[in-house]
């Protein structure tokens, strides 16, 4: 089957788990067989075209030339959007694909726009709503039109899917879609890829914990990610382990809110934003920690929590979204209510104390491989290709 993916991220460009996802998912669809291509945004140093693990990367779309901030969203995307189409049917020229997925609504345009002249079914993933990020509800204008735009993709599509049961039930609430229009698809892990050498592993405990218990934190500083209440958590679980120490790896908006926090609830000393890390260290941190904390209000999937059972770390997390598949208190991790602190705190001295724990991570890792292959993976999207119409013979 000749597939086109159509994302604004895709490595070495990668903002989160989106471009991950569908890097993973691209190169999987290629080991099967098919004949994929990716068309997203250039990058500096990457060329315009190029084979990566069988997938040809298009890069046809320079970034708008518009700042990349919040008034400017909405242009920028439109703008993005039609590079992306435009520059698609250049490069593939009479070579027409027989599906085109496209993933979030920052692709609604392109996607449209590929699948219409001549007609080719269109795939959607939905990887999160605006609706969630902000917590159920839609703070102007902007999220508005956001909103407006995924529903117009879902319902434009011939097929949806979505990472997690709950996602499913948000996008047919949200969006007035047909429940059986919507596939659960999850995210995958590459178990070989996703591993740090125990040298590595040393390095980064000496490097951000030598004496001390650490826990780990990899995500975004945003509120959505639950970073306040894993300040106030983290000053419980000192009150328990008086040296315990929080290695906080991501940026995002809201670094000065999480350092207030931490702040007001004294834990300045026990706490290090050590920012954006290369993937070999950000490994190798994940790795040598005695727990991975996903606090999360709000969680479409949640793939830290696979890279981090991948690593043989023990992971606490809230019990919302695609966690809520993924952790399950007892047999894969602690799984605590979101917006609990006390919860939380105590979970993650669970995790660091507990004796069973090595018996909990070696069953979230039996869990990866039985549940998380991507091989598995790109052949169930393939199989919703084909309910949607896209033909191969």
């Amino acid at each position: 089957m000749r597939i086109l993916h159509v994302t604004w991220e895709y490595p070495p460009l990668v903002y989160g788990g989106l471009g991950r996802h569908v890097y993973e998912l691209a190169s999987a669809q290629a080991e099967a067989g098919h004949d994929v291509a990716v068309v997203t945004q250039q990058v500096e140093g990457a060329p315009a075209e190029s084979l990566m693990w069988g997938v040809r990367v298009l890069r046809v779309a320079s970034a708008p030339q518009l700042e990349f901030i919040p008034e400017n969203l909405l242009a920028w995307v439109s703008a993005l959007d039609h590079e992306l189409a435009t520059g698609a049917r250049v490069a593939l020229g009479d070579a027409q694909p027989d599906v085109v997925h496209c993933h979030d609504w920052m692709t609604t345009k392109a996607g449209t726009e590929l699948t219409e002249n001549p007609v080719i079914p269109l795939v959607a993933t939905i990887h999160a709503t605006e609706v969630g990020r902000h917590q159920g509800h839609l703070p102007g204008d902007i999220s508005r039109s956001v909103d407006a735009i995924e529903r117009q993709l879902c319902h434009q599509a011939n097929a949806v899917i979505t990472c997690s049961a709950a996602m499913k039930e948000e996008v047919v609430r949200q969006f007035s879609v047909a429940a059986d229009k919507v596939t659960v698809i999850p995210n995958g892990i590459d178990l070989e890829e996703w591993s740090s050498p125990l040298s590595d592993q040393l390095d980064a405990r000496a490097r951000w914990a030598p004496d001390s218990p650490l826990i780990v934190f990899v995500g975004r500083l945003e509120v959505e990610k639950g970073i306040l209440e894993l300040a106030e958590a983290m000053a419980q679980v000192r009150q328990a382990l008086p040296t315990a120490h929080l290695v906080i790896a991501g940026r995002g908006s809201q670094g000065e809110l999480l350092r207030n926090a931490c702040e007001s609830h004294g834990i300045t000393g026990a706490v290090t934003v050590a920012g954006w890390l290369p993937e070999q260290e950000l490994r190798a941190l994940i790795a040598c920690a005695d727990v991975a904390a996903i606090p999360s209000i709000y969680e479409p999937f949640g793939l830290v929590a696979l890279e981090a059972m991948s690593l043989g770390t023990p992971v606490v997390a809230s019990r919302v979204g695609g966690l809520a598949d993924v952790v399950r208190s007892g047999e894969t991790g602690w799984s605590v209510p979101a917006k609990d602190p006390t919860a939380l705190a105590k979970a993650l001295v669970a995790a660091i104390t507990d004796r069973s724990a090595k018996v909990i991570v070696d069953r979230a890792y039996e869990a990866l491989k039985r549940d998380h292959d991507w091989s598995q993976i790109a052949e169930a999207t393939v199989a919703c290709y084909r309910r949607a119409g896209a033909d191969d013979s």
